[in-house]
């Protein structure tokens, strides 16, 4: 699969870093340097056709009177976009050629509700498919091409293999990464944990996912009623205590039920 990336900010750099070098994992703070043993294995940076960074939005003003001189024409299967200014986001269908289109909002900025409804509707007439998962590690497969994405990238909502010995956590493997890259972080923390209070556990698993660090806003989204920090938080929580064969419902909030806990498949 093709994949397109266009981005500003940190949050970008760490996106294309986790997918395509992810020997740079130990820069970004958590495992450290000399703690590093290269968990991950993967490598797409074969996939990725397109990357274009961006100027932050707020360098470039209110209004881009013309898109066209910030990203070339491009072609990709799937592009995914990062913190770019509305007036680029809405403009990249008569700009590149793909079949889906990502637009993450683990910050209400990327991508405000109205500008949000208004890249569905043009996908829609267009016949792209369109998410915007908000935060990104929230993201499941749908339709044709993102669910591709998904399974061929290993990407999106945590997933992770268990082994459990008693109440020692033996083994972890992750088996689907959030985009950042955070699931491996708490994968290799959480090995030999003993499990002693579920309320205890799923404080060490938000522990290690904050200490990654999570870059999704700590500011308030109109829509959540909270911070997507804290719905990343909850789900992988949830992932993790599902994989480990412990029920976590009781953790989750009453009115992030209905994101969190849902079944993938």
């Amino acid at each position: 699969m093709e994949l397109g990336i266009i981005y500003s900010g940190e949050f970008g750099k760490r996106f294309v870093c986790n997918l395509a070098s992810p020997y740079l994992c130990p820069t970004f703070g958590a495992c450290g340097i000399n703690g590093c043993d290269y968990c991950k294995k993967h490598d797409y940076s074969s996939n990725i056709t397109y990357v274009k960074e961006l100027p932050e939005p707020l360098q470039l003003g209110l209004y881009v009177e013309e898109p066209k001189n910030y990203v070339e024409k491009f072609s990709c299967e799937v592009l995914l976009t990062i913190n770019i200014h509305p007036d680029i986001l809405v403009s990249l269908p008569e700009i590149g050629e793909f079949k889906a289109l990502i637009v993450p909002a683990c910050d209400q900025k990327w991508c405000l509700p109205g500008l949000r409804k208004q890249l569905s509707d043009k996908c829609s007439e267009l016949g792209i498919e369109f998410a915007s998962p908000k935060p990104f590690c929230s993201l499941l497969p749908s339709g044709i091409v993102i669910s591709e994405f998904c399974e061929e990238f290993s990407m999106g909502r945590p997933e992770f293999s268990v082994v459990m010995d008693g109440n020692t956590i033996r083994k972890v493997e992750v088996t689907r990464s959030d985009p950042c890259g955070a699931a491996y972080y708490v994968a290799r923390r959480m090995r030999g944990y003993v499990v002693e209070s579920k309320s205890e556990f799923w404080k060490e698993i938000h522990q290690h996912q904050c200490a990654y660090p999570c870059m999704a806003s700590m500011d308030r989204d109109v829509e959540l009623g909270e911070a997507p920090f804290h719905l990343a938080g909850y789900i992988m929580v949830y992932q993790f205590s599902a994989a480990a064969g412990i029920e976590a419902d009781e953790f989750i909030p009453e009115h992030f039920k209905n994101i969190v806990c849902i079944n993938q498949r």
